[in-house]
């Protein structure tokens, strides 16, 4: 398992989950809106995208999703990801995955946005980094699946938001790039899971908010959680299986 890593891994969530409000804050706009610059409570000029706690400091409304929340997400989320995957060579990347998960998480419950200044980039800056891992490792092969899942993942999302752009959004598209190049790396099952699974995980959100009336049957939910919740599961059965047939 490494305990160190699983360790690390879990500091680093916590960390970096701790830090996700303010930046939720200020990117939680509709699209084609400009990020928020003041508090929305009392006016005043928001400084920086990190703020530890994360509330105004004129009116100490907080700014955010709660930092206890965030914290804890991305320490669970990073931590299990570690134990996961082990003290592999691109347990870095996935770590830094979850991060950017508990942010765009946040960003989409709060607006229905996943912001392309944030998933185009990372797309980016994973690919150069699952280049560098195959290059120390030799995995090729491994490189190759993360472009082809990437593409795969991406290209079917795509199709989905030409035939119903309330079900499937813009941002859920690079999104899909972005999770399926990670999933890629693991095998081309976890892609596939990486495309299924979302789906029955949004499935009973959907049914309880129906069932309690809190949304009609024409509303459309953001469905980024979904597929970050998806994936999450996806890299925890993979490690899973990867760890049953060393047994």
């Amino acid at each position: 398992m490494g305990v160190t890593a699983v360790v690390v891994a879990t500091a680093t969530g916590l960390a970096g989950g701790a830090l996700v409000p303010m930046t939720a804050y200020r990117l939680a706009v509709p699209f084609e809106e400009p990020d928020r610059t003041a508090c929305i409570h009392c006016g005043l000029e928001l400084r920086g995208w990190v703020r530890l706690p994360s509330a105004c400091a004129s009116c100490g409304r907080r700014l955010g999703p709660p930092v206890v929340l965030t914290g804890a997400i991305g320490a669970v989320a990073a931590g299990t990801v570690a134990a996961a995957l082990g003290p592999s060579p691109v347990l870095p990347l996935f770590v830094a995955l979850t991060v950017l998960g508990v942010l765009l998480g946040a960003i989409d419950i709060a607006c229905a946005r996943l912001p392309h200044i944030l998933v185009l980039p990372a797309i980016g800056v994973s690919l150069v980094g699952f280049a560098v891992a195959a290059a120390v490792t030799g995995s090729w092969a491994d490189l190759g699946r993360v472009l082809a899942g990437a593409a795969a993942l991406g290209a079917g999302f795509a199709v989905l938001h030409l035939l119903s752009t309330r079900l499937v959004g813009r941002g859920d598209v690079t999104l899909a790039a972005l999770l399926g190049g990670y999933l890629g790396w693991l095998g081309w099952p976890s892609v596939v899971l990486g495309a299924m699974v979302p789906w029955l995980v949004n499935a009973p959100v959907v049914l309880a908010l129906l069932a309690t009336r809190r949304i009609g049957r024409r509303a459309s939910l953001p469905f980024g959680p979904a597929m970050l919740v998806g994936a999450w599961l996806t890299v925890l059965l993979a490690g899973l299986t990867a760890g049953t047939g060393k047994a």
